[in-house]
């Protein structure tokens, strides 16, 4: 740890500089999100060398999601409540361990498919607590003057892991071995931890309660998990009997959980969720218009990769990559552009903006998605709307941040970072539902197959009509959330010192 001479000389600056600053909290950040991209392309070889269905190695993607889901917000309220560096420490052992044990379970000595989804599990744990106490850290040694600007470099780094996670996964698997991609993670993990021991001072505890809410967290925990197994469920009639029964069932109890929820957090003492903090504009409409924007470029992303290789718009795993890469390059140019803008233009202006070119994105490609249309529409579409994304993600972060009560700066942050989780589940699951069932009501009027070119064109129309109506809407209600507090001020640190 930093001795306290350090610390005080780095707190006499009034901030750590903010190279410094996303360099140490961007290792974990950059690897937590390269992680959940980069299995993606090793899963098929996953399904071969294990032996096993597609509907069980989906939960070496899945078994990551749903965990993230359910940890993030209390690993956010556990660095309130003890420190935001050290939980993020922690969770980036977690991560490494996590790593480590996925290498052996497809190796020889362990090989297992479940030891690789308990490992998945692992990992996950480790990654909430980086990725909810990372954004808490930037929001404690930055001055509003200067937030935005590493938020946005903070989010080109996630922008970066999401675009290099398929490349690294290709290259190791072609060149090396499958189990590369997560023995990768381990000198990454030693560097991290040795940038964030020695750049980032200690914080003292931000909420003065040392109570758990243990029924808070686990009711949560369920009402998430059971809602985004229930979209997925839905669409599996090949694989799940009575899939969709199931389906209803389950969403019908993830509805009775949460208003059970809602009732505990405002009865007890102690809440995982102060809903009070909810009734800031800025922050309640911030995450939900968070939620609309992941769905918006996860329907691109998920149903790209599946309808442009059926039907031969790309022709090999390069040309789909380019395709699919035009959002994360997109992202990763306007990121740290837009992050400075966001400390001199509101957030309101910005993110409507930039929901509004998706809006007009997706209805463009509502209108032009074909099996005959040039890969170029697609290429083109991705790259703007990456760049709108771009502009949205920083000032949208930082106007969360800066609104957070001090006391729940990794609540805040937690929340924040479950938009990414909840968004990519439920675009993907909602879109999938609204393709099945356009196509399947089509397919009963004009007899061609289910998804075939036809149907499988007209049902993506639907879902990029649906999203595009979805995200508009999303950007009329960013900019109900208010003029941004411009106000000068010390870094949290500082003040915390201070006083």
């Amino acid at each position: 740890m930093a001795s306290d001479s350090d610390n005080s000389e780095m707190f006499s600056n009034s901030q750590l500089k903010i190279i410094t600053l996303v360099s140490a909290v961007g290792t974990g950040v950059f690897m937590s999100s390269m992680d959940a991209s980069v299995v993606v392309v090793i899963l098929e070889q996953l399904q071969t060398d294990f032996g096993v269905t597609p509907s069980i190695v989906q939960w070496v993607i899945l078994s990551y999601l749903l965990t993230m889901m359910a940890f993030t917000v209390i690993a956010g309220d556990l660095g309130d409540r003890y420190s935001n560096k050290r939980i993020y420490q922690y969770g980036m052992i977690l991560f490494g361990i996590g790593s480590l044990f996925c290498f052996l379970s497809v190796e020889f000595l362990l090989r297992s498919i479940w030891f690789l989804v308990f490992s998945r599990v692992i990992q996950a744990i480790g990654a909430t607590g980086m990725m909810a106490n990372g954004m808490a850290l930037v929001t404690r040694f930055t001055t509003k003057k200067n937030r935005g600007t590493a938020i946005g470099i903070n989010f080109g780094i996630i922008s970066l892991a999401i675009m290099l996670g398929p490349v690294f996964g290709t290259v190791l698997d072609k060149y090396w071995r499958i189990s590369g991609v997560f023995l990768i993670n381990l000198p990454i993990v030693i560097m991290g931890l040795l940038l964030v021991h020695y750049n980032i001072p200690e914080t003292p505890p931000l909420a003065k309660r040392k109570k758990t809410d243990h029924l808070g967290s686990l009711l949560f925990a369920l009402f998430l998990i059971i809602l985004v197994l229930s979209f997925t469920v839905f669409p599996e009639t090949d694989t799940i009997p009575n899939a969709r029964m199931w389906a209803g069932i389950a969403f019908g109890v993830s509805l009775l959980v949460l208003p059970l929820f809602i009732w505990w957090e405002r009865r007890t003492s102690y809440p995982l969720i102060d809903f009070k903090m909810l009734k800031n504009r800025k922050i309640s409409i911030g995450l939900v218009t968070a939620i609309l924007q992941h769905q918006g470029y996860i329907v691109i992303i998920y149903h790209f990769s599946l309808f442009l290789p059926k039907f031969g718009i790309t022709h090999t795993p390069i040309e789909l990559g380019l395709v699919l890469s035009g959002i994360a390059i997109g992202m990763g140019l306007l990121a740290a552009v837009s992050g400075k803008l966001s400390n001199k233009v509101d957030a309101r202006y910005l993110c409507s903006g930039a929901m509004i070119g998706v809006a007009i994105m997706l209805a463009i490609l509502s209108a032009l998605i074909d099996v005959n249309a040039h890969i170029s529409v697609y290429i083109v579409t991705s790259i703007v709307i990456g760049i709108c994304i771009g502009l949205f993600q920083a000032p949208n972060g930082n106007s969360i941040m800066t609104a957070a009560p001090r006391e729940k700066l990794g609540v805040a942050s937690g929340l924040h970072g479950l938009t990414t989780s909840v968004g990519i589940s439920l675009g993907t699951a909602l879109s999938t539902v609204i393709l099945a069932l356009v196509a399947n009501f089509v397919s009963n009027k004009n007899g061609l197959p289910i998804y075939g070119e036809v149907n499988y064109a007209l049902g993506l129309k639907w879902v990029f009509g649906v999203y595009a109506v979805l995200t508009l809407l999303g950007a009329i209600l960013s900019y109900f959330r208010g003029p941004e507090d411009r106000s000068e001020g010390e870094s949290i640190e500082t003040t915390m010192k201070n006083h």
